[in-house]
């Protein structure tokens, strides 16, 4: 027996239900239409990375500009933060994150630590603190992007002499 004919006793009596023919609901189409509707559009809105530049290229996604490189602000110091390689790629291959650190003269911040930690926020993954090492006038570190997508890279640097200073970039990592 099926669901259909199945009998069913509302007032004691065995009947057999009664249904129309034809598909069960329009409910079960309507709510398979309506979420595919909204994986589009989320695929839509999110986009797929990065956009393309004037000669045709993928440009990096995120707040790198061209060259890979990004600037913020805060505690009084600049920290410039510049990937390689460029656009950055995922997969675990080791890249370089290269820190410069300027103070509000515009003057290069040297004896700071500095430390950087990538994580996946989408995914709820991290990717470890590295310690940068001095290199010329700024730092640098190991970058390894565990897989392609969006990247959120917190740098964080304590100068010898002064406050702390958090700053986040986001960048999107290819295949």
């Amino acid at each position: 027996m099926t669901w259909r004919t199945a009998p069913h006793q509302p007032d004691g009596e065995a009947k057999t239900a009664a249904y129309p023919a034809g598909p069960r609901t329009t409910r079960g189409a309507a709510r398979r239409a309506a979420t595919a509707t909204v994986f589009l559009l989320a695929a839509v809105l999110t986009g797929c990375g990065g956009t393309t530049d004037a000669a045709g290229g993928s440009a990096p996604a995120g707040d790198l500009d061209e060259n890979c490189r990004a600037a913020r602000s805060d505690a009084g110091l600049e920290v410039t933060l510049t990937v390689a390689p460029c656009p950055p790629t995922g997969g675990g291959a080791a890249g370089t994150a290269g820190i410069a650190v300027k103070d509000a003269d515009g003057k290069a911040v040297p004896g700071a630590k500095v430390e950087i930690n990538p994580e996946m926020p989408n995914m709820k993954m991290k990717g470890g603190n590295q310690t940068a090492r001095p290199k010329g006038d700024g730092y640098e570190a190991k970058l390894v992007l565990g897989m392609a997508g969006d990247w959120r890279i917190t740098v964080t640097v304590t100068p010898a002499s002064g406050e702390a200073s958090t700053t986040a970039f986001n960048l999107t990592a290819k295949d």
